[in-house]
């Protein structure tokens, strides 16, 4: 996990350490999370660590198992078919908007986005999945909406919860291809075909998850 920093508020400071690492993929979902083990770690009381854990709970980040602890929630086949569905709708109106009103600078922080993700090693996993989130949260601010960027922002946790079965195809040349097409449609100023590009490209994340989960149901 990243380097624990110990602001005025021990209580705030255990939540964002904790919510950040499960953000940022450090813990994945099904991971065990020690509330002693975590606090000897942080140097803090268990107190503000079970108060943390609690209000991850409460934003469907954690699952707190009674006799066994808590843990990195675990989304079922339905919900996560459930929250691809919703994130095509959302980016899909979002890219529509974009192409309208992106503003040039808007286009081009896009633009080196893609550049920076092919950039980044084969096996940096991670640094590509946060990246490539970069680039969705930066299609949803170019669509200039702030109750469809709040909307989106409520999603988070559970897209966060899903990126770990996406980890491995933020380079794969379909991927880039159709984060190319979304960009091309922006900068045509295109919305019917940028939405179409977006959705499109949620929905074959969604599809390539979909037979995963199938597989690993079979074993």
């Amino acid at each position: 996990m990243a380097q624990f920093q110990r602001p005025h508020s021990v209580r705030e400071a255990a939540y964002a350490h904790l919510r950040g690492a499960i953000l940022m993929g450090a813990l994945l979902p099904g991971a065990r999370i020690s509330e002693p083990g975590l606090a000897q770690e942080l140097g803090v009381s268990r107190t503000p660590v079970r108060e943390a854990l609690q209000r991850l709970a409460q934003e469907g980040l954690v699952e707190l198992l009674p006799g066994k602890g808590a843990r990195v929630r675990v989304l079922s086949a339905e919900e996560v078919r459930e929250v691809y569905d919703v994130r095509a709708l959302l980016e899909g109106e979002a890219a529509a908007l974009a192409a309208q009103n992106a503003t040039e600078e808007e286009l081009n922080r896009l633009e080196r986005l893609l550049q920076a993700l092919d950039a980044l090693p084969k096996e940096a996993y991670a640094q590509q999945m946060q990246v490539d989130f970069d680039f969705h949260t930066a299609l949803i601010e170019a669509a200039h909406n702030k109750t469809l960027a709040r909307i989106y922002a409520d999603l988070r946790s559970s897209l966060t919860l899903v990126r770990s079965f996406q980890q491995t195809l933020s380079q794969h040349p379909k991927t880039r291809q159709q984060h190319q097409a979304i960009l091309s449609a922006l900068k045509a100023r295109n919305p019917a075909e940028a939405a179409e590009a977006a959705r499109a490209h949620v929905r074959h994340f969604r599809d390539l998850v979909m037979q995963s989960l199938q597989a690993q149901a079979w074993q």
